[in-house]
């Protein structure tokens, strides 16, 4: 039996729900809220982290003999990759700002654990350790602030990350690695990773690091260390060495960030892949090598074949990786973002069209803004991990109001839901309901560089003018006898709804709501 109670008001047009007498809030559930998932956060925290997945522990074995061991293998014992499938996606060059990894600068002041030489760490067991994968996130933050600001202060402690990790570095059949000095844990059903372990996207992000570091700097200590560094993903898989890319029994290869040694396989990790593709990408920039174009086009395809079929999950979020089944918010998130920096890499609308999928199966639910209630009863809800009902609470207005919100969130096996904060839902998720309740204003926008196509079958549309607050301030409405089309800059959620906003042509400054007839490619 579910707790319930009602609460019945005759209000004023406009009233806040905050301005009602506060009623008793229930406990939240002891279990996981709607995302399932104990270690996973709705905050915007787009840092992707390989250790925070897994559990380390202290090496169980000699680190340095068995570096020793890796570092006598020469040149000469270098494989490569065998060869693998390709679909045809060729890098395109991006204007600088739109590179991988100039969305987001560092602050001056580190708020991260560093050392002496702001060199980023990682602690544990009562150790600090060296992280290549944070060095190397921190080194591109602190690139993108120097090219933002000019502040010498930014690319010294951006050299310092990648001077650490050359410092570091085991040179093994003629390549420079980077290691992980402690085991690390892996979900159930994965062996442990023995120290010293090498993960390929720690080697694709170092890769971005030392290729923007020469281009600002000239360098020649860069470049080698980025032609050295994209040698490691162009090698085959060595039990005796390290190694970070391989070729599955499907054809498909892997930029491995968990190559599990002593082995050949790996556990197929989504996000580690394409950020070691943008790796792959920015030292395309510098070489213009097809060979390297090559390797782009079969990671990308690898994406294509397995995306679908062993890391979506329809109406919720996608899966860490192909050896962990887990569905994982945060990550999912990071795969919507992934998918559509591959659809400006490469001008494939598949890869727009992926990320827009992601992004309806769960959207990034870490906005805010206002609900707007219209007149009649509504009812706001708790749940349980599973998505079942622990609590609800009734409220009829006479009149339209709102309430702030933090977020809007799928629950699992349900619809879309806004978390209330003030008045008198405050605590509740409400179901969104055009016509009854809805977020006002644009949320979760993905914008398409370059534009993709929104086609239009013949019949009558109307779009809409917004201001700031997501009040209408225009409308125009159309018929149209034929199919016709128009370039589409953006989708996003307007007031509750998913919209269209082309670029040019009748509706430019209106966004039109999707309805049956709309589509794009």
């Amino acid at each position: 039996m579910r707790a319930t109670s009602r609460i019945t008001a005759g209000i004023l047009a406009g009233l806040l729900f905050a301005a009602l007498p506060a009623p008793a809030v229930q406990a939240a559930p002891t279990q996981p809220g709607p995302d399932r998932a104990p270690n996973v956060s709705v905050a915007p925290d787009r840092n992707a982290d390989p250790i925070l997945e897994g559990t380390p522990r202290r090496p169980s074995r000699d680190v340095g003999k068995v570096k020793k061991q890796q570092r006598s293998l020469k040149a000469a014992a270098a494989t490569t990759l065998p060869t693998f499938d390709r679909d045809g996606y060729e890098p395109k060059v991006l204007q600088p700002v739109a590179y991988p990894y100039r969305e987001e600068g560092a602050p001056v002041d580190d708020p991260g654990l560093h050392d002496e030489h702001g060199v980023r760490m990682f602690s544990f067991g009562g150790q600090i350790w060296d992280h290549p994968v944070a060095q190397a996130q921190w080194g591109l933050k602190n690139i993108t602030s120097y090219l933002n600001h000019g502040d010498q202060l930014y690319l010294d402690r951006a050299i310092a990350n990648a001077q650490r990790n050359l410092d570091r570095k085991v040179e093994s059949r003629g390549a420079w690695w980077y290691p992980y000095d402690f085991d690390l844990t892996r979900c159930a059903g994965r062996p442990v990773l023995l120290a010293p372990w090498y993960s390929g996207m720690a080697q694709g992000q170092l890769l971005s690091l030392f290729v923007r570091l020469h281009e600002i700097t000239q360098d020649q200590k860069w470049r080698e260390a980025a032609d050295k560094t994209y040698a490691t993903l162009t090698m085959g898989p060595d039990p005796a060495g390290p190694w970070a890319s391989w070729v599955d029994t499907g054809d498909r290869v892997w930029l491995e960030e968990y190559p599990e040694s002593p082995g050949t396989v790996g556990e197929r990790v989504f996000n580690g892949h394409i950020f070691a593709i943008y790796g792959v990408y920015d030292y395309w920039r510098i070489t213009s090598d097809p060979e390297v174009a090559a390797l782009f086009d079969g990671a990308i395809t690898t994406i294509r074949q397995y995306l679908p079929n062993h890391l979506r999950n329809l109406r919720w979020a996608s899966n860490y990786s192909v050896g962990c089944q887990n569905p994982h918010l945060k990550y999912h998130v990071i795969h919507t973002e992934q998918m559509l920096k591959l659809y400006e890499m490469t001008h494939n609308s598949l890869h727009a069209t992926n990320s827009y999928l992601l992004r309806s199966d769960y959207p990034d639910p870490g906005v805010s803004g206002t609900v707007r209630f219209e007149a009649g009863t509504h009812v706001g809800y708790t749940f349980n991990s599973s998505g079942d009902i622990t609590g609800s609470k009734s409220l009829t207005l006479a009149s339209a109001s709102s309430a702030p919100a933090d977020q809007r969130i799928r629950v699992i096996g349900r619809n879309m839901y806004y978390r209330i904060t003030a008045g008198a839902f405050a605590g509740y998720l409400v179901p969104e309901t055009v016509g009854q309740r809805v977020l006002l204003g644009k949320v979760q926008e993905q914008k398409y560089t370059p534009n993709l196509m929104l086609n239009v079958a013949p019949g009558t549309y109307t779009g809409y003018a917004y201001d700031s607050a997501g009040n209408v301030i225009g409308s125009k409405t159309i018929t149209f006898p034929a199919a016709s089309g128009a370039p589409l800059g953006a989708t996003a959620f307007v007031n509750g709804r998913l919209s269209y906003q082309p670029t040019a042509g009748s509706y430019v400054g209106y966004w039109l709501p999707h309805v049956t007839g709309l589509s794009f490619s």
